[in-house]
């Protein structure tokens, strides 16, 4: 089974919050995870939304509020490090999405 739809926001870009995922996927006996983040969170992505954010203040308020947070090389960096990485005793699948 696959969980395909894990933000990873909630904490450091490190190993060891992404080990958090891992362990608890091995205990629900998952073979995968991918694990992700909303493109709007990094600055690079920000102006794919202009359209949306001039629909309505409110939008545009609640938009400027959450994104460009992140750091898209933190996150790229993140990726190298976890990327092709052993999981405990059987080959586990960890992808990371943007």
């Amino acid at each position: 089974m696959i969980d395909g739809h894990i933000h990873i926001e909630r904490g450091d870009y490190t190993v060891e919050w992404i080990q958090q995922f891992v362990d608890k996927a091995v205990e629900m006996k998952l073979d995968e995870i991918w694990l992700l983040e909303h493109c709007y969170r990094f600055p690079e992505f920000l102006p794919m939304y202009d359209a949306v954010c001039a629909y309505s203040d409110y939008i545009n308020k609640w938009f400027h509020r959450k994104a460009g947070v992140l750091n898209l090389d933190d996150f790229l960096m993140l990726a190298d490090s976890i990327l092709g990485r052993s999981y405990g005793s059987s080959e586990y699948i960890v992808e990371l999405l943007s």
